[in-house]
């Protein structure tokens, strides 16, 4: 009788244990770099177009934007990191408002 009630504990903590687990490594992936890696590409594009651009004018050529201007988008995203990321705001949103709230109940004891 007894093993029957630690099961379904057991479970419950390594579900627990997993969603915890896959959050971080979602998050982590988020924070280290992927945006400024991206920005840096970018850049480094903008950089080279304007140096293009630059040597055509003073070449005299007919120049126009879309010969510099480069646009592209390409969408990665797939259901697994739009859920993880849905879950990532909703985890960031709960633990916003617990952390205010304990600090609110805090300042009250001590500041009233």
């Amino acid at each position: 009788m007894i093993e029957e009630e630690i099961k379904p504990k057991n479970r419950l903590i390594k579900s627990l244990l997993l969603f915890f687990v896959l959050f971080l490594i979602l998050y982590i992936s988020k924070e280290t770099g992927l945006y400024e890696y991206k920005a840096y590409t970018k850049s480094k594009l903008t950089e080279e177009a304007i140096k293009k651009f630059e040597s055509d004018v003073s070449e005299g050529k007919n120049v126009s934007i879309n010969d510099y201007v480069v646009e592209e988008y390409k969408d990665y995203s797939n259901v697994i990191t739009r859920t993880g990321s849905k879950l990532n705001k909703m985890v960031e949103s709960v633990m916003n408002d617990g952390i205010k709230k304990t600090l609110k109940v805090l300042s009250r004891l001590f500041y009233e």
